[in-house]
């Protein structure tokens, strides 16, 4: 058994590298190839690799799940009506757990600083990182006479203090950013990102699943502060991600 588990993940190794995962610095799949359906501790529901809804592994032990630690606390807003199985936010949650949680709408956390806050949402008023970066470093720098250290200073400091995300189909995710209690919170978009979502969807490339926009966003935010090459600390977001892609795909192919 063990010496077939092997293979199974050898084979699963190779077919990552001919997809866009390839590149990814993932951690091992072993544990999840070796997992099986079983009840989650906390809630009694049937669940494999993970329970959706407590947000916890099951049937794997924690230590073998990786964990991805951010710069920054995430909020998502998760309608309570998507389809958990469509859903990635509790993939953010399990894999980031120290940085991630998840809110199921009407429920959404008081702000009392919304300069210090940014929802993650496409629209017509919503800022680039690499335009908000720009515009704190320019006013930071305008306040300490414009010097290179000062600069460099603004550039490295965070533009805020959490991101917040909704989970939901783009109808629904309407209606959520016009909610009173995130309408008026400073909005961002990201650029240059397209979705290797594991389904056929209606939408542009560019709409992304909920970690993949997690994921995109601190790359990117990793690229423009520090000016260094990306070295995969943010690659294990995609973990339950990528796995699932192959999984999908190598479904696809025996049929």
């Amino acid at each position: 058994y063990t010496g077939d588990r092997r293979c199974v993940c050898s084979m699963m190794s190779l077919e990552l590298g001919t997809t866009p995962f390839k590149f990814l610095k993932l951690a091992s799949f072993a544990p999840l190839i070796s997992a099986q359906r079983v009840v989650c501790p906390k809630c009694g529901s049937s669940r494999k690799y993970f329970c959706y809804t407590c947000y916890v592994p099951v049937g794997i032990s924690p230590d073998c799940i990786p964990t991805v630690k951010l710069p920054l606390p995430v909020d998502i807003i998760k309608h309570r009506l998507e389809r958990v199985g469509k859903s990635t936010s509790a993939h953010a949650r399990v894999l980031s757990p120290d940085s991630v949680n998840i809110h199921i709408y009407p429920d959404i956390p008081s702000y009392p600083d919304k300069t210090k806050v940014f929802l993650l949402y496409p629209s017509s008023d919503a800022l680039s990182l690499e335009s908000l970066l720009a515009r704190e470093t320019k006013e930071g720098s305008l306040d300490s006479n414009g010097s290179s250290a000062a600069k460099k200073q603004c550039l490295q400091r965070l533009p805020c203090d959490r991101l917040v995300l909704i989970d939901s189909t783009w109808s629904q995710a309407k209606r959520i950013a016009a909610d009173e209690r995130l309408s008026d919170i400073p909005r961002l978009q990201l650029e240059q990102a397209e979705t290797l979502f594991w389904r056929p969807q209606r939408k542009p490339n560019h709409y992304l699943a909920t970690v993949e926009a997690i994921y995109y966003f601190f790359k990117q935010l990793h690229e423009l502060q520090d000016g260094r090459p990306y070295e995969g600390q943010y690659d294990n977001l995609l973990y339950f991600f990528a796995f699932q892609y192959l999984l999908i795909h190598k479904s696809d192919k025996m049929k």
